[in-house]
């Protein structure tokens, strides 16, 4: 189960990195890292079909962040909090029919604060937007409380 877990986590860095890459493709982001989040949670043994509207709502933060305001001339440390709370609030369906209060709110905390951090200090795109990936992978561990 390690070797999986770890291979989701590296496989959601990567897409994530993929998304904001010259060589790739912003859907290997959008779409990719909402579905590993529905194959970790499947693996988990934590599979509910309010994890389907997750889904959505993960594509839509990770596709809307940049979009929906003026964009800076460069990203503040609050950019990266407002993407990783919306990250995290994307679970709420499943916390309302799951009932994971405890580790939806953590969860939610920790995204925007890491990703906050992480992405405000590292410059290095590949692991700035690789780490955010894993993050939000790494995470759902979480959901185990």
């Amino acid at each position: 189960m390690n070797i999986i877990w770890l291979g989701l986590i590296l496989l959601a860095g990567f897409a994530y990195r993929a998304g904001g890459a010259s060589w790739g493709h912003t859907k290997i982001r959008d779409c990719g890292v909402p579905l590993i989040m529905l194959i970790a949670m499947w693996k988990l043994g934590l599979w509910h079909w309010s994890l389907l509207i997750c889904f959505g709502l993960m594509w839509g933060a990770l596709t809307s962040y940049k979009y929906f305001l003026p964009k800076p001339k460069d990203y503040l440390w609050y950019h990266y909090a407002l993407h990783g709370f919306f990250i995290g609030l994307a679970m709420l369906p499943y916390c309302i029919f799951a009932g994971h209060w405890l580790a939806f709110i953590l969860r939610t905390i920790l995204l925007a604060v890491t990703i906050s951090i992480w992405s405000h200090y590292l410059r290095q795109v590949d692991i700035e937007e690789g780490g955010r990936g894993a993050l939000i992978t790494g995470s759902l561990l979480l959901f185990m409380l």
